[in-house]
């Protein structure tokens, strides 16, 4: 049997094939009894309609293309939360692809200009070269990098504040009287690692603290790697050991809390750790994870908004009014999480003379008891 077209959708549902081709970019302007009928007539035929094809004709699609590293990563669940809350009200759809680092986006850039089905790219960066996006954002398909790990790529993108959120983290940290702090970083080839670490050195140093280069320690995102360098850091003597480590991601903590319980140490009691993310498991393991709390709903929102003003106005337009084209980049602000795997530091290892940090006194995270 022939593929059907929309024009036989149209006979056999007795209307127009515009009218047909209204129903399939969930036009507001069909009548719901009219839409209730077309859809039934194609689910009895089986219909699958061409995307690709309507796209040609009209040169743009009601779908909006959202490129992952994976599924399993934390964020993506959260992003394409915020993401929806926005398209849902567009008239768009989203089409989800994945992208890991044993391949580049050459070849999935290829598949997504032959089959013409998206108006658009949502991109949650990861180790991807993106220059390929760079020119297909020159070529004329709007991109969008949400959570880049690169923020000088010449492409709209919406991170968080990672070195803020470092201060923020640090200074928590310092109120609570440490000054061993240790920092377990994660891949320092991104540019979040980079700032959550060059906030880390900027706190210690606001507060008269000259860093020691023998309380940073490697963790590479790898538990297995995390947990070796901080059984390291618990092995030293007990007045040069830290006692407290700000990790670059809730993940790192938890190996960090697990190398404590290795060494015979208590968390907070012994050994503060604070983490950055705010996965959705940070309030619940034991203890609960002090952490800085990364917006990803909102970033996929803001995301959203930034690709659909760069598209232009779809059949319903969204509530809220986009974002204007001169702030192609937003930085949003983070904040802290206080639960209970941080405490003061330990009594017999109190510092003298500990004063306030000037930063804690204004810091511009909010903070949040959970």
């Amino acid at each position: 049997m022939a593929k059907l077209t929309i024009r036989d959708i149209a006979a056999l549902s007795g209307v127009s094939k515009s009218t047909v081709s209204l129903v399939l970019n969930n036009s507001p302007k069909v009548d719901p009894a009219t839409r209730r009928h077309v859809l039934a007539v194609m689910r009895r035929n089986r219909y699958v309609p061409s995307f690709a094809a309507t796209a040609l004709a009209k040169g743009s699609t009601r779908l909006i293309g959202m490129v992952v590293p994976g599924l399993s990563w934390h964020m993506v669940a959260s992003i394409n939360i915020g993401v929806a809350a926005v398209t849902e009200r567009s008239g768009f759809d989203i089409i989800l692809y994945t992208a890991t680092n044993d391949r580049d986006y050459g070849s999935l850039i290829d598949r997504i200009l032959t089959s013409s089905m998206v108006s658009g790219l949502l991109v949650v960066s990861h180790e991807q070269p993106l220059e390929p996006l760079v020119q297909l954002h020159a070529e004329g398909l709007p991109v969008v990098l949400v959570n880049t790990v690169d923020a000088d790529v010449a492409l709209p993108s919406v991170t968080a504040d990672n070195y803020d959120g470092a201060l923020t983290a640090m200074d928590h940290l310092l109120q609570l009287g440490h000054e061993r702090i240790a920092c377990v970083q994660g891949r320092m080839v991104y540019r979040c690692c980079q700032d959550r670490y060059r906030g880390y050195l900027d706190a210690l140093r606001s507060a008269g603290i000259q860093p020691d280069p023998e309380l940073t320690k490697p963790g590479d995102f790898v538990p297995e790697q995390i947990r070796a360098r901080s059984r390291e850091l618990f092995a030293l003597p007990a007045d040069q050991r830290p006692t407290a480590v700000f990790a670059h991601s809730d993940v790192t903590a938890y190996a960090v809390m697990t190398a404590a319980a290795d060494a015979g140490l208590r968390v907070p009691e012994d050994v503060s750790v604070i983490g950055f993310d705010d996965i959705e498991s940070a309030a619940q393991i034991r203890p609960p994870l002090t952490t800085i709390q990364q917006p990803f709903v909102d970033m996929g929102k803001r995301a959203a908004e930034l690709l659909l003003a760069a598209i232009g106005p779809a059949d319903e337009a969204i509530d809220e009014e986009p974002p204007a084209a001169e702030l192609p980049r937003l930085v949003m602000p983070t904040s802290l999480i206080v639960r209970a795997s941080c405490g003061p530091v330990p009594v017999t290892r109190s510092p003298r003379g500990r004063t306030p940090s000037s930063k804690a006194q204004t810091t511009k995270a909010q903070t949040t008891k959970a």
